[in-house]
């Protein structure tokens, strides 16, 4: 399966369904009165943080993801069914941007945890819904209003709990195959790993993913090499296994591979030196090995305990992976209680409510003569409001009308104007300006 840690999709929420305007009929009841239902509302769409997931392939070929609209109301009071809501399980460490704005909408990084990013609509209410005292027999109804609409960008910036890191040639690959279940393509040449290589092993019932980050070389936070691409994916990493071959035909200047490595971390990200790095010499087994792994002591006059092995052959493996292990569980432990005191269980980042939106609406408008005796009008409370408000009925027109007397929108265009028997253009629709 291919890798894919960026894409971008277009998020269509469902539409809420139609109030409409219906009237008891039935026998010895000659006043029955308003009974038009009111519409269900919208799907909306999630993202939900699974740590099940690993790639975002399964998102490659969907362009578009959308909810389905809330059904309209119906006669005798009954309301429209409210539309599913959709789920996207998504891998922990994905970041949600909006696409136009480059704003992050959601950082995932909470299994299970929920993040609401495109907000279905609230269904319309029926003419039920706008009796009074006042008004025993209205012949008021609204449409639903427009789910949101959203083209985001999900990049995967955590891949794995563990990173290995290192040069070509250093036996990453052998490694993470010397104890998962991973089986990447092993030789003896530079870049045989184009893409993350993903394995996972199970202590305690608890999943550890590693990932053996490939395209490391001098340059590589600069796009040099592979590094580029996969740099990301180190920062979020619990902690990282720096993996360095004591081989000579690999590195014939030890201490050039180690600092290589530490230098391009440094210029890509001076944070990444701060995270724990276990540093493993492998290929001990090889000739000349034990010379270079004397020098690379000497440079680091042990500031750094360095854990020897063979992943070839398996030599202290698993006394190697132990350590690193209880290492990621008290990062982990760390982690998590960062995350309970800053975070809730559930993160919704956008406004969502059964309170109508129009309350949050922007009421500034905009005018502009288009022509002689031709204004067009536009602003967010307007175009709410537009949609909103069919105008079929007297009592909808004196609705709209009160609506647009709340923004002071004859004196508006008296400003900027308009006269009597001036043509009004309000996106779908267009009035005659009585002054």
């Amino acid at each position: 399966m291919a890798f894919i840690d960026k894409c971008k999709i277009v998020l269509i929420a469902g539409n809420g369904g139609d109030g409409i305007v219906s009237w008891r009929r039935e026998t010895h009841v000659p006043e029955g009165g308003p009974a038009g239902g009111n519409g269900g509302n919208g799907g909306s769409i999630w993202f939900v943080g699974n740590h099940n997931e690993t790639s975002l392939e399964f998102l490659k070929y969907k362009k578009i993801i959308r909810a389905k609209h809330g059904e309209k109301g119906d006669i005798k009071n009954q309301h429209g069914a409210n539309a599913e809501d959709v789920f996207i399980n998504v891998p922990l460490g994905t970041v949600v941007y909006d696409a136009i704005t480059n704003e992050i909408l959601a950082d995932i990084n909470i299994d299970q945890q929920k993040y609401l990013v495109a907000q279905g609509g609230l269904g319309g209410h029926g003419n039920t819904h706008f009796k009074s005292a006042f008004n025993k027999a209205p012949n008021l109804y609204e449409l639903g209003e427009l789910g949101e609409n959203i083209e985001v960008v999900l990049e995967l910036k955590t891949i794995a709990d563990i990173g290995i890191i290192g040069l070509p040639n250093a036996g990453k690959s052998t490694l993470i195959s010397s104890f998962t279940n991973a089986k990447p393509k092993t030789a003896n040449y530079m870049f045989t790993t184009l893409n993350p290589v993903l394995g996972t092993i199970y202590r305690d019932q608890n999943r550890i993913i590693f990932a053996d980050i490939p395209g490391l070389i001098e340059g590589a936070h600069t796009g040099v090499g592979l590094g580029h691409d996969f740099l990301k994916h180190i920062e979020r990493c619990f902690l990282l296994i720096h993996l360095i071959s004591l081989d000579p035909n690999d590195n014939s200047d030890i201490i050039s591979a180690y600092e290589t490595i530490v230098n391009e971390l440094k210029q890509y990200k001076q944070s990444l030196v701060n995270k724990p790095i276990v540093l493993v010499a492998n290929k001990i087994d090889q000739i000349g090995a034990l010379e270079n792994l004397q020098i690379l002591k000497e440079h680091l006059k042990d500031n750094q305990y360095i854990k020897v092995i063979s992943a070839l052959t398996n030599l202290h493996v698993d006394a190697m992976l132990d350590d690193v292990i209880k290492i990621y569980f008290d990062q982990k432990k760390i982690y998590e209680q960062r995350l309970k005191e800053h975070l809730p269980v559930d993160q919704i980042l956008k406004w969502a409510s059964d309170t109508p939106k129009n309350k949050e609406l922007d009421k500034t408008i905009k005018i502009v003569k288009v022509d002689d005796h031709v204004f067009e009008v536009f602003g967010e409370y307007l175009k709410y409001w537009v949609h909103r408000i069919p105008l079929k009925t007297q009592d909808n027109l004196i609705r709209f009308n009160q609506k647009l007397q709340s923004i002071n929108f004859n004196q508006q265009l008296l400003q900027a104007g308009a006269i009597a028997g001036d043509s009004i253009k309000i996106y779908d629709i267009t009035l005659e300006f009585e002054e």
